[in-house]
């Protein structure tokens, strides 16, 4: 239930997630069935593709180091460096060939791809076909433990997370709301107030800069069983949400019911957050050009900061006048800085491989820095320093680390 929130609006965006227009989760994530492709995409409009996949077939993104595996087998070949970590799997995952499983590293976590059951329509031939996606339904860690998403089977809400179980099995309740009840929810609390009801419509926009926007939104999320604990679940939700007439996250409630975050948005662009603030601290706020590049970061209390954008450089001064220019190749994920001039006329330059890793730097004085990562891990196994002295690194099949030597 972590959150994320970027102004950045993709050429392909996909749906706005239930924490309204720029903020993504984690348990967004959803993989499209192509005829001969797989895209794995999120909700801040990014995607992977990779090749159909056969029964037990691997795939693997170098740039993002991940892996896509289909289920299907009991077993991956022995030599394989996920082999550990697909026998922590249930083996009724292991076997279904209609479930995709994710990973970013052989020691886990699993992210479990498959699709929401639901309740067939009063004339619907039975059995349904399985939908051409899958989505998030939970997470299996290498000890095998399990963290289950619930998602509503009919109703307005289908298709949704609705609840959470963790793997020391304590159970966590989603409360979901339309634009319609936090609507309604306004107006009484206005006649209860004795104020004048605002503007708060019924209905949003069915689409935004940020991608289809249903409306749907997180308003608390609730301990609703602790096996330790069964008799001693709190009186109140974990944490509230608060959202402004457009379907914008504007605040945050901790358990005590203390505000705890706010976010003000830009009145013209739905979503693009202009401010956020910490309880107690200065508001920070942030100002946009007309490509919805940030240009100036104000903050009150501390160093403020102004981004001038050209082709390829970006120049960052800061509120002492201190000036340092960002030099970038290469476009989309794999754009890189490769050259940094910093604020005392010192330069700094990078080299990176075809898949956007690290293999050289350069310091003030002209001294390079060699490394070499491993060509599929990406982990570094080797490091030449400028006077030509390396160190050498070795792993295990989990990706740590065994033994390293030096000069």
């Amino acid at each position: 239930l972590s959150r994320t929130y970027s102004s950045y609006r993709t050429k392909t965006p996909a749906p706005v997630g239930s924490l309204g227009p720029g903020w993504k989760m984690p348990a967004d994530i959803r993989l499209q069935l192509r005829d001969n492709t797989l895209i794995l995409s999120d909700n801040g409009g990014r995607s992977l593709y990779f090749e159909h996949l056969f029964p037990g077939e691997d795939g693997y993104s170098r740039s993002e180091s991940l892996w896509l595996v289909r289920g299907g087998v009991a077993k991956l070949d022995e030599g394989h460096r996920l082999a550990a970590l697909w026998q922590a799997l249930p083996e009724e995952l292991r076997l279904s060939p209609h479930r995709y499983l994710a990973t970013n590293s052989p020691q886990g976590p699993w992210w479990l791809l498959g699709w929401c059951e639901r309740v067939p329509e009063a004339d619907e031939v039975l059995p349904a076909p399985l939908p051409p996606y899958r989505v998030l339904t939970g997470l299996v860690d290498r000890f095998g433990r399990t963290q289950t998403f619930h998602r509503e089977a009919a109703g307005e809400f289908s298709g949704e997370i609705t609840g959470v179980t963790d793997g020391a099995g304590r159970h966590f309740r989603l409360v979901l709301t339309t634009q319609a009840q936090r609507a309604e929810e306004a107006r009484q609390q206005a006649i209860s107030g004795g104020t004048e009801p605002s503007a708060f419509p019924d209905t949003l926009p069915g689409y935004t800069e940020y991608g289809r926007d249903n409306g749907i939104r997180l308003s608390a999320v609730w301990l609703t069983h602790d096996p330790e604990y069964p008799e001693n679940l709190p009186a109140a939700p974990l944490v509230r949400y608060g959202w402004t007439p457009r379907g914008e996250l504007a605040v945050v409630y901790d358990r005590s019911g203390k505000q705890v975050r706010s976010f003000t948005y830009d009145d013209k662009y739905r979503g693009r957050m202009v401010a956020h603030r910490h309880t107690g601290r200065p508001e920070i706020r942030y100002r946009y050009d007309s490509d919805g590049r940030v240009t100036e970061q104000l903050n009150p209390a501390g160093l403020s900061y102004t981004y001038q954008y050209e082709k390829d450089h970006i120049t960052i001064t800061d509120s002492l006048d201190r000036r340092e220019v960002l030099h970038t190749q290469g476009e989309a994920g794999l754009k890189r800085v490769v050259k940094k001039e910093h604020a005392d006329g010192s330069v700094t330059q990078s080299q990176f491989d075809a898949v956007g890793r690290l293999k050289a730097q350069t310091d003030a004085a002209g001294r390079t820095t060699e490394y070499s990562p491993d060509v599929v891990t990406g982990l570094i196994t080797r490091i030449t320093t400028p006077d030509g002295r390396a160190s050498a690194f070795y792993y295990n099949h989990h990706s740590q680390l065994t033994s390293a030597t030096g000069p």
